[in-house]
């Protein structure tokens, strides 16, 4: 998941970069704030329309642990998505197959891990 996110913001960096270069080919360059590629690539990837700007100090393990949880609470208990294997039934059809999302699991797994030790 990382490197879907990696590649995001880097393609997301790029583009900008292409529009932003002929554009500002007589101004002198600023150099790009972080925060402001990472809300823009999160916002781009989950379909945000809020902008949440960073905070300016990092969050406390009890503030983690409270988003963490937040995030557990609002991901759905069970869902499915398509799986990319059809399967073949008795008939020799091939039938379109779906896989449980482990979404939920993982942030339960990373909030045991952070969380209650």
């Amino acid at each position: 998941m990382s490197l879907r996110r990696h590649l995001c913001q880097l393609a997301v960096v790029a583009g900008l970069a292409t529009l932003s270069g002929a554009h500002a080919q007589g101004q002198r360059p600023s150099a790009p704030d972080p925060a402001i590629n990472d809300a823009i690539s999160d916002a781009v990837r989950e379909g945000s329309h809020r902008f949440q700007p960073t905070p300016s100090q990092p969050l406390s393990r009890d503030e983690q642990c409270d988003r963490l949880a937040e995030q557990i609470g609002q991901t759905p208990r069970r869902s499915y998505r398509p799986s990319n294997a059809p399967v073949e039934n008795s008939q020799g059809n091939d039938v379109a197959t779906v896989e449980r999302d482990r979404t939920r699991r993982q942030l339960q797994k990373v909030y045991q891990e952070k969380c209650t030790r």
